[in-house]
């Protein structure tokens, strides 16, 4: 039997690619925005601190959820305890979705951010990055994430942050 793509299904592909490709769009406009506005990646992370502001991740859960349907938005605001088990599944579920769509434009900032920052070095943009410009970057996370550390079992931090730094040091800055 011969397969055929029936023109509904066609037309309902082609419309999808173009409805991804539009949203693909708005996304990069609004981490654009993001970036204009000086927003950093690190205040897109809820406060821990239950004393802390959360005015500014909760304007961010705001509008994430301005995105969402009308029945999901009224979803999310009624109250847990008079749902059956399969709304509380689903409100669950949205509720996961906003931190999850959060963590989307905090990564995608950071991205822009790390463009924005190799485009003002001179470095060139390539869709692959070099084998050595992936462990410099492996390499500069590992030494910021030793330095933050206030215990570890690691013997000697010091001695093993300069060996770290001593390595990012051999690997040529343009690699």
């Amino acid at each position: 039997m011969k397969l055929v793509l029936s023109s509904s299904t066609a037309q309902a592909i082609s419309k999808a690619v173009t409805n991804k490709n539009s949203a693909d769009k708005l996304f990069s406009k609004a981490v654009d925005a993001l970036y204009a506005d000086g927003i950093k990646p690190e205040n897109m992370f809820a406060p821990k601190d239950k004393e802390a502001d959360r005015s500014f991740y909760a304007s961010l859960e705001k509008a994430v959820v301005a995105g969402f349907t009308a029945s999901i938005q009224s979803l999310l605001l009624k109250d847990t305890k008079t749902l059956n088990e399969d709304k509380k599944s689903e409100k669950r579920y949205w509720q996961q979705r906003i931190g999850s769509g959060i963590k989307d434009f905090r990564n995608a900032l950071q991205r822009r951010i790390d463009k924005a920052n190799a485009e003002a070095n001179g470095e060139a943009q390539t869709s692959t990055a070099s084998w050595e410009s992936v462990k410099r970057k492996v390499l500069a996370d590992m030494i910021k994430q030793a330095k933050g550390k206030e215990s570890t079992t690691i013997k000697d931090l010091p001695k093993f942050i300069s060996d770290l730094e001593s390595a990012l040091a051999r690997i040529p800055a343009n690699a």
